[in-house]
């Protein structure tokens, strides 16, 4: 499993998932430049050239069938990728994301990444998107702008390309109280599989990567999945 950031995070966000589900799948975090393994590259400035570059990437890591994760900018990158994709590795076995109406919504939010840095830490402390650690001391945010603004431009600017359905099941799961989503917007998801697209909602804001409820819908999606992918055809 595959699993793309939201903006501003990195593949570290994942790493407890290897341990978490590693009897049904491998978890492969992917890192964006600009962060982690990563930090010496320029942010991302053109989501063909990222989406272009995080493909090859996973060619080289796939080694049969797999599955494609993603949060909110990471939905999009997933979804994107499961595109790109298609024609070398085929079609993943399902697209799972969360925090993210379908691609073809636009971005419904007010733009982060040309805020000033006061505005634009408080639209991300109401979206539950700067650390405890950091909520007090927001100097030590500096050095992540540059990569949290180019993520978010790509993701505020992003249209939906003139793609053709996809063929595999597509999983969405978003908080109730998620500020940039909707039910409706929810179901558009539905719009880019000809297999069942199936939505579930929890009690929850935006970041929701830790949350109980996400974390059991993912496992079951996981291990269902999983196990369709290796049954014998």
């Amino acid at each position: 499993m595959f699993c793309l950031p939201h903006a501003g995070g990195s593949a570290a966000g994942f790493g407890a998932w290897r341990r978490r589900f590693a009897a049904h799948v491998r978890v492969c975090p992917v890192e964006l430049p600009g962060r982690g393994t990563r930090w010496g590259e320029p942010p991302p400035a053109r989501f063909a050239a990222l989406v272009a570059d995080l493909a090859a990437r996973i060619k080289r890591e796939a080694d049969g069938p797999y599955l494609l994760y993603g949060h909110s900018f990471g939905a999009l990158l997933a979804y994107e990728l499961a595109h790109a994709l298609r024609p070398v590795l085929g079609e993943p076995a399902a697209l799972l994301v969360s925090g993210r109406n379908g691609p073809g919504v636009p971005h419904p939010a007010l733009p982060l990444h040309a805020l000033p840095k006061e505005r634009l830490i408080e639209r991300l402390r109401a979206l539950d998107g700067v650390p405890a650690a950091l909520v007090d001391k927001p100097e030590l945010i500096d050095p992540f702008l540059p990569v949290l603004r180019a993520d978010a431009r790509l993701a505020e600017l992003y249209r939906r390309g003139r793609h053709p359905v996809l063929g595999c099941p597509v999983r969405v799961f978003a908080g109730d109280h998620d500020p940039l989503v909707d039910p409706a917007g929810l179901r558009r998801w539905a719009e880019e599989t000809t297999a069942d697209c199936e939505v579930q909602t929890a009690p929850a804001g935006h970041m929701l990567t830790n949350h109980p409820v996400f974390l059991a819908w993912l496992a079951r999606n996981v291990s269902g999945l999983a196990a369709g992918a290796a049954a014998p055809r």
